[in-house]
């Protein structure tokens, strides 16, 4: 015999609740590492492109 999983629907809530903080949280550290590496990458160009004309 199976019996059937009861959750309360609070429950699931505070569940999705707090996988949306740790979602949101994620995405800003991604976003934060983005720039830093986009801002790393446009530095090594300005150094190196100073005196290089694009082909």
């Amino acid at each position: 015999m199976t019996q059937d999983l009861v959750v309360e629907p609070a429950r699931i809530i505070a569940v999705l609740r707090r996988r949306i903080e740790e979602l949101t949280y994620e995405n800003a550290v991604l976003s934060a590492a983005v720039d830093q590496q986009r801002d790393e990458i446009n530095e090594l160009r300005g150094a190196s492109g100073a005196g290089d004309h694009p082909r």
